[in-house]
């Protein structure tokens, strides 16, 4: 999931509210899944890489 989430910020970047909010929900999903216990250490390391990388993508952080 988290890669196809990153790829579809990346598609949208040029709409910086909605990326904004796909990547907030990005990161909120990521820390549900963590706190559920779902990832083993080292795949919780993986998946958070994945999921950081948003920070890569150039679009304004900001809500209206």
């Amino acid at each position: 999931m988290a890669i196809k989430e990153v790829a579809d910020i990346r598609n949208i970047a040029s709409d910086d509210e909605t990326a904004h909010i796909k990547e907030d929900s990005l990161h909120y999903w990521f820390i549900c899944c963590v706190a559920a216990g779902m990832y083993e250490k080292d795949e919780a390391a993986e998946v958070a890489n994945i999921v950081k990388s948003t920070s890569e993508i150039e679009f304004a952080r900001w809500y209206a």
